[in-house]
């Protein structure tokens, strides 16, 4: 059996075994109800049953979405000198890759991107793995 402190009929708190083990004897008087092992915070005592008036809540779990991409995303991955490379459009890799961007945000599509500008010497391979991160 647990003990519970009682406070306007409901179920305050529940101490796992006797109060005067757990809690200082000012604290412990609150503990003055034997319950079931069963109840929890927040049950009613009616009809000699403790009862829960509000449902528990349900779990609930947002599904994860997928990420969209854009280029200020790669571009907050990248140094200084790669930002720089990047805004000027200095070379045709570049110029691909901002393309090639636009047309395919997923996961999938941006990964050869990337490659792309670590094998064209634009960006790191510290860099694309930042950026995937």
């Amino acid at each position: 059996m647990k003990y519970a402190w009682i406070e306007d009929d409901k179920v305050r708190d529940i101490c796992p075994g006797h109060p005067d083990q757990h809690y200082t004897p000012d604290i412990a008087a609150f503990y003055n109800t034997e319950v079931p092992d069963d109840t929890r915070i927040g049950a009613v005592l009616i009809g000699g049953s403790w009862v829960y008036l509000v449902p528990e809540p349900i779990a609930y779990t947002l599904p994860v979405l997928p990420r969209f991409w854009t280029m200020a995303d790669v571009r907050a991955g990248m140094s200084l000198m790669e930002r720089v490379k990047w805004d000027n459009d200095d070379s045709k890799v570049i110029k691909t890759a901002k393309i090639e961007l636009l047309n395919a945000p997923s996961l999938e599509a941006i990964r050869p991107v990337l490659q792309m500008l670590v094998d064209s010497g634009d960006i790191t391979q510290e860099t694309m793995d930042k950026v995937l991160a």
